[in-house]
């Protein structure tokens, strides 16, 4: 019985996160990638400098 209640729990929890996981912005990877790429190299670039 103690089984059956903990997969039941689990299923409503996983339920629950995609639910809130669909309320969220979508994520642009890429855009987010090129500026972690040009944020890194302009900060490269002024220890560079020094």
């Amino acid at each position: 019985m103690f089984e059956v209640i903990v997969i039941v729990l689990l299923i409503i929890i996983t339920g629950l996160l995609l639910h809130i996981n669909s309320k969220l912005p979508a994520r642009d990877r890429v855009h987010e990638a090129m500026e972690l790429d040009r944020h890194r190299s302009d900060n490269v670039n002024q220890d560079w400098k020094k």
